[in-house]
């Protein structure tokens, strides 16, 4: 099976070159996209599955061994994360095909998705910081030709902001690798978790302390945690729909994937320094997030706006460093993931029944279209944590953390922005869906669009209906990233494993 932990990355990155060969034939581009999506989850589907029992799946790039070589990695947070991948980039293509937007048709849209998914399946999958970086580039330049498709005066004005500050991210990232580098001669993640603990302990540790630092800031940038949000809420509104809910469902989440897995592993020695710097932004993040959002009068912006809250929540709950708070965060990643998602498509569709993004203009979308309308109330309430959604389970079990390690503040923003939430969803309602039609002869919208969202709306029914199992998976894979000793000992056995500690 650990042959099969390189297809993430090489199966998209196929199929985009033979996209490009496909040249202007976009029904045959939009078959073959589709068609390697369906193949890419049934991959992540086996990958899930031959790791569900805790087995660490390890592909070494021309036999070479760790730390010598190049490893890619699959455990269980891993497979997770590559399910989300496939699930949502298969929805979103579904939505695009029915949705057929005229503007994609003309442009590259279909081979850069398939490299924005290359990127972010390499960042899952990779074993070593050097090409943790790679894979952040790759994402970057598929993420800013999509961000710029149709070259629109705002699209343009968005993407130079956002390749602006991620090239500056970037430049940190070489930084802080060179730094570490420097001080272990290593950037494979096991022998950094071997290494790091010896050099926190000696003369190094000042400069381990800056290096650690500069990578913290780098994944809040890729993950718009504040204060380095700044740029989400003008870059997210302004692709086309299916680049929006791409961008808003799994790519931010490439930067908490970061945190996690680094946090976790290679910085296991020194995690206490970066947990009250996580705790307190993300903190920060839930509260000033989901109040920007509550004054937008944008559709999308204001889900973007609501990004920024709830990545918040997922780093709070990492920033506990304990089982229930990693095995919280993980349930929650699930849930936003799907939601948010679903959010952004459900926008567009809207937007496209109303004739306009501004909620001002919206009204009586729900008499065009009640499934639509259905649809969106179901996830707007989960995306708030009413009961008895999979919002709520995932954050219950994440204030649930919080109480347990005695971060009161974090907890009480947890039920303040939730409440927040609530109100910025019943803002949009009444607004968008509530009323007179703003457009009596607006069409609904189409079928196969519904059907997308729909999928996505059901798997998060499912999830709430689902929380004991899910959160025994949750835990089981907190509880494997915490162990360090065994990823060591998976990924490098002739390392020593615990490097000591």
């Amino acid at each position: 099976m650990a042959e099969l932990v390189p297809a993430p990355v090489v199966w998209p990155m196929l199929t985009a070159i033979l996209l490009l060969a496909l040249g202007s034939h976009p029904r045959a581009q939009r078959l073959v996209s589709l068609a390697s999506l369906a193949g890419l989850l049934g991959v992540a589907v086996a990958l899930a599955v031959a790791t569900a029992d805790g087995t660490v799946l390890v592909h070494r790039l021309g036999s070479w061994p760790a730390p010598f070589g190049i490893v890619l990695v699959v455990d269980r947070l891993a497979a997770v994360m590559l399910l989300l991948t496939a699930g949502t980039g298969l929805a979103v293509l579904l939505y695009e095909a029915a949705t057929r937007d005229p503007r994609l048709e003309r442009l590259p849209f279909l081979p850069l998705f398939q490299f924005l998914v290359m990127g972010i399946d390499g960042a899952f999958v990779t074993g070593d910081l050097f090409n943790l970086f790679v894979f952040f580039e790759v994402l970057l330049i598929a993420s800013y030709g999509l961000l710029t498709l149709g070259a629109s005066a705002r699209q343009l004005r968005a993407g130079l902001q956002f390749v602006v500050l991620n090239l500056l991210a970037s430049a940190l990232f070489l930084f802080g690798v060179g730094v570490l580098y420097g001080l272990t001669g290593t950037l494979n993640l096991a022998d950094l978790a071997v290494k790091v603990p010896a050099v926190a302990a000696g003369d190094g540790a000042g400069l381990l302390h800056v290096a650690t630092m500069t990578l913290l800031v780098v994944f809040a940038t890729k993950a718009a945690l504040l204060p380095l949000a700044f740029w989400l809420p003008d870059a997210y509104p302004a692709p086309p729909v299916a680049v929006s809910a791409m961008f808003g469902g799994i790519a931010t989440k490439v930067g908490v994937y970061a945190l996690l897995r680094v946090w976790t592993t290679a910085f296991d020695g020194v995690r206490a320094s970066g947990a009250e710097v996580m705790l307190a932004l993300g903190t920060v993040s839930m509260l000033v997030g989901v109040l920007g959002a509550v004054s937008q009068t944008e559709l999308r912006r204001l889900l973007s706006f609501h990004i920024v809250s709830q990545i918040g929540y997922l780093v709070f709950g990492i920033g506990l460093f304990t089982v229930a708070g990693v095995a919280a965060a993980i349930v929650y990643l699930v849930h936003y993931t799907i939601v948010k998602c679903a959010l952004f498509l459900l926008a567009g569709a809207t937007e496209r029944v109303g004739g306009s993004p501004e909620l001002g203009r919206l009204g009586g979308v729900a008499h065009v279209s009640p499934a639509l309308g259905a649809l969106f109330l179901v996830a707007g309430l989960s995306l708030a944590g009413l009961p008895p959604t999979s919002g709520f389970v995932s954050k219950a079990l994440l204030a649930g953390a919080g109480i347990g390690a005695e971060r009161w503040l974090g907890v009480t923003v947890v039920f303040v922005a939730g409440l927040l939430t609530l109100f910025s969803m019943m803002k949009i309602w009444t607004s968008a869906f509530w009323g007179t039609p703003a457009q009596p002869a607006a069409a609904p919208p189409r079928a196969g669009a519904l059907l997308a969202v729909g999928l996505l709306v059901s798997f998060s029914v499912t999830l709430a209906a689902a929380a004991d199992p899910l959160w025994r998976y949750a835990e089981a894979t907190a509880t494997q990233l915490l162990d360090v000793p065994s990823y060591v000992a998976a990924v490098a056995p002739a390392l020593p494993a615990g490097g000591g500690r």
